[in-house]
């Protein structure tokens, strides 16, 4: 199944919102928030969209930053192939009003080296690449899931 997936960067004094996740894939796993964009809806719409559902936190659209073909893999079967959608957008607050998908919280993002294993593989590859290193374009993703962990086996 193909999924077609936004996911929000948010970053205000050098802190990204995080959400832990308590449900789905990547249960107890830091995550990029996000979700499926619906049809009929343009990324920077369903961007806004997801952050506010998950967050409360209204924003504004900046910039499409890339995309990344991830497929994840389960016992040696193709469970699932997304097409993510990174977009950078404003906060018009840093207030968390609710976290439905999980528990949102704000990470330094000079720290994130120090909590890399709570964070999910793919997101933490995504926050280094389209965040840290500037570099906006596309990659391949491979990601597996091996019991409870999950590993990179591809993100060029």
């Amino acid at each position: 199944m193909l999924y077609s997936i936004v996911l929000t960067i948010v970053v205000q004094d050098n802190k990204i919102l995080l959400l832990k996740r308590k449900k789905g894939d990547f249960i107890n796993l830091l995550a990029i928030p996000g979700g499926k964009v619906e049809e009929n809806e343009h990324i920077k719409d369903a961007a806004r969209r997801e952050l506010e559902e998950e967050s409360g936190i209204e924003s504004d659209f900046k910039e499409y930053l890339g995309c990344v073909s991830e497929i994840l893999i389960e016992k040696n079967v193709i469970k699932a192939n997304f097409i993510l959608h990174l977009c950078e957008l404003i906060p018009k607050t840093k207030d968390i009003l609710n976290d439905v998908e999980g528990k949102m919280e704000w990470y330094n993002l000079n720290s994130l080296d120090e909590i890399k294993e709570q964070i999910i593989p793919s997101d933490y590859e995504m926050i280094k690449n389209f965040v840290l290193n500037k570099n906006k374009k596309y990659f391949d993703c491979i990601e597996e899931k091996i019991g409870d962990k999950y590993y990179i086996r591809k993100f060029i």
